[in-house]
């Protein structure tokens, strides 16, 4: 989750494995980030007395938000200094709040896609993908999957 930023988004990770099945199933909860793309969406702003400090939501944004504080302010004004924490010195709240980091709103459903995929043990070539709001089950076998099998990850945890 760390290599693909994504600790702030994850809510919860379920999985079910039985080796004489063989299957695999992962279930994902996840925050989604539909129609977010300004700062003042996406974090909560601190005036300070010589700047602001803005406290991200996710790790997803981080990149994106950098890049536009850069371009607004410069490199020399903006510094990380936590995880998801950025000040910008010699700002005000109401220049940074309506600043857009990117264009379109952010699928975070491509990178729960891609962190299954990292979970889910090779060999297993056989895939089926569900998604909900918010939710992702992944059920991977060697096999054909079972209705036995679609079954248990309709009832495991992580759902709606």
């Amino acid at each position: 989750m760390e290599d693909l930023a994504l600790g702030g988004s994850v809510q919860t990770v379920h999985m079910f494995i039985r080796s004489d099945g063989p299957v695999f199933i992962i279930k994902i909860k996840y925050r989604e980030f539909v129609g977010r793309n300004t700062l003042g969406e996406l974090s909560r702003i601190l005036e300070r007395g010589n700047g602001v400090r803005i406290i991200l939501e996710s790790e997803v944004d981080l990149g994106d938000a950098l890049k536009a504080l850069w371009n607004v302010f410069g490199r020399d004004r903006v510094e990380q200094v936590g995880r998801m924490d950025i000040v910008v010195s010699r700002a005000r709240e109401d220049e940074v709040r309506n600043i857009k980091i990117r264009d379109r709103a952010l699928d975070i459903s491509n990178k729960i896609n891609e962190l299954a995929a990292r979970i889910i043990p090779e060999g297993f070539r056989i895939r089926s993908v569900t998604k909900g709001a918010g939710v992702m089950t992944f059920i991977a076998a060697e096999d054909p999957i079972t209705e036995e099998w679609k079954e248990i990850a309709s009832r495991m945890e992580g759902g709606d």
